[in-house]
């Protein structure tokens, strides 16, 4: 007969031992891996990586934010583990092939500080508009616009992409490795700067991979976008509505106001309108992805692994998927032409609404497509898949509805995810409680379903147990949630679980549950309720 603890001896445990368990031990000393689309601790447990982005693009900072000890250490009691933390070529090498260690020693203290707070990190070479003479990334010297113009007249900031030459063209010599000041190939100079970053991490156990470029985009070919778009759009609402637009510049018009551009986006909110529209886009994206991007992927995952075979390669889509357009990028391949082990799919996702004033009130339909299309694509890459980025709420208010919105499918795909982004009162949005939120942190096996129900304080989270592991399961609760004891339902029971403190002063818990000597199906149901 199965050896089991009664309930209420385990309740009594709990009541008494509230202490901080081995579990809160420093986490990060040995390297995150990859098992197909899992990623996977030094113990073989799968690990669910959930946190926030951390970038600065201020250059007369140095690309160095005031974040200190106290911020790392908040950040592992809201449960987080992970930060996408932002590098900027331009900080890193602001004169050919020299490379700034003032500035890596910036990037090092950061590790340090999430190192003692047992978060992971992984390094993000970033840039929007691809230049510092733009927004931020690439240095004025690795950008050759040849004289150009820059326009930046739209609604928000990435229509630039689509309006300003000077971008445009400063992106295809990217792409194409032209030759810099020093008659090095701008691409080249990109793969060795990653190299130099790379061989000075390699040993580093907090440091879990590299995300080879921030939501990289087009050259000239985004010409084509908009008017395919546009002459799609027209041609779908003309079919749909008795209010017909009569032209592509009669749409352009209507979007550049808000409210045109708020009566624009609710018709779009339907799946089968809207997915029609951006699908004419896919054959311009799958072109570049296949061929630019890959290209451009496989060159910095060349020189990386020339002196780091340790960390994962984080691969992102264009700026397209962020919307839902589905992704061609392939698995890149070592020197013997395998397939890389260690690398993860890491998509964007953000709804029509972001970076406007509309932002707390997405559309439902298109969040859907977004990630089951992401969700469908990891799937295909046989990855484990890191959202990158999403949310950008900022401040706004009643944002708490559309976080959860998006973490419920997180929950359905058993997705990693960083949030977008940091700042010093997070803690104080309105869709806080959405990224500080119960989930399995650690699962001693196969994580097979898991979901918190806000309305009812509902957790439950199925696993597979792995009966050759020995670390246990564990799972975050926050502080602003409480355990209710008389109903934690484990089954089958096993050898019981424990509840802990995140560390000595938290208020903030996790349930550690030691595996089963059987194995097999798992599953634990918690009440939570809220603290008043």
């Amino acid at each position: 007969m199965k050896n089991t603890i009664p309930k209420i001896f385990i309740i009594f445990i709990m009541l008494v031992c509230f202490c901080t368990q081995k579990e809160t031990r420093k986490i990060t000393d040995q390297f995150i891996s990859i098992k197909n689309d899992k990623f996977i601790d030094a113990q073989g447990r799968q690990i669910i990586l959930h946190g926030i982005n951390l970038v600065n693009k201020n250059k007369s900072k140095n690309y160095l934010g005031d974040e200190g000890a106290e911020d790392f250490a908040a950040m592992k009691e809201w449960g987080f583990n992970c930060i996408r933390l932002g590098i900027i070529w331009d900080g890193l090498e602001a004169e050919p092939g020299v490379y700034d260690d003032k500035y890596l020693e910036g990037i090092d203290k950061r590790i340090a500080m999430a190192r003692d707070n047992g978060l992971y990190i992984f390094l993000d070479m970033h840039q929007d508009l691809y230049s510092v003479k733009y927004s931020d990334g690439a240095p004025e010297w690795a950008t050759i616009t040849e004289d150009m113009p820059h326009i930046k007249d739209g609604a928000i900031w990435s229509d630039a992409y689509f309006a300003s030459m000077a971008v445009q063209t400063a992106l295809d010599n990217f792409w194409n490795n032209t030759p810099g000041p020093d008659g090095i190939g701008i691409q080249e100079h990109y793969a060795r700067a990653w190299k130099y970053v790379a061989e000075r991490y390699a040993n580093e156990t907090t440091v879990i991979g590299y995300d080879l470029m921030n939501e990289p985009f087009l050259g000239k070919a985004a010409q084509q976008i908009l008017p395919a778009m546009l002459k799609k759009g027209v041609e779908v609402f003309a079919a749909v509505d008795d209010t017909q637009l009569q032209s592509a510049e009669e749409l352009v018009e209507r979007l550049a106001t808000d409210d045109g551009r708020f009566e624009i986006l609710q018709r779009l909110c339907n799946k089968e309108i809207y997915s029609s529209i951006i699908d004419v886009t896919y054959p311009i994206y799958s072109q570049f992805e296949r061929t630019k991007l890959m290209s451009m992927y496989q060159r910095v995952t060349n020189a990386i692994r020339e002196v780091d075979k340790n960390h994962i390669i984080f691969l992102e889509t264009t700026m397209g998927s962020n919307m839902g357009v589905y992704s061609s990028i392939e698995p890149v391949v070592g020197a013997d032409g395998k397939r890389d082990p260690l690398q993860a799919y890491s998509p964007h996702g953000y709804d029509l609404v972001t970076d406007t004033k509309f932002v707390a009130s997405p559309c439902s339909e298109r969040i859907k497509l977004i990630f089951e299309r992401h969700g469908e694509t990891a799937q295909r890459l046989n990855m484990p898949m890191l959202v990158g980025e999403w949310g950008a709420y900022g401040s706004r208010t009643g944002t708490l509805p559309a976080a959860r919105e998006v973490v419920r499918l997180f929950e359905k795909l058993l997705c990693s995810d960083t949030y977008w982004d940091f700042s010093k009162n997070i803690h104080k949005t309105d869709h806080f409680k959405a990224l500080n939120r119960p989930y399995p942190q650690r699962i001693c096996g196969a994580l097979k379903e898991y979901f918190f129900e806000p309305e009812t304080g509902k957790f439950t989270c199925v696993w597979l147990d792995d009966k050759d592991l020995e670390s246990p399961t564990v799972i975050y609760i926050p502080a602003w949630l409480k355990v209710d004891l008389r109903n934690i339902n484990l089954f089958p029971v096993a050898e019981g679980y424990e509840l802990t403190t995140v560390s000595e002063t938290s208020q903030s818990s996790l349930l550690i549950i030691p595996p089963s000597k059987d194995g097999g199906e798992r599953k634990i149901t918690l009440s939570l309720v809220e603290n008043k």
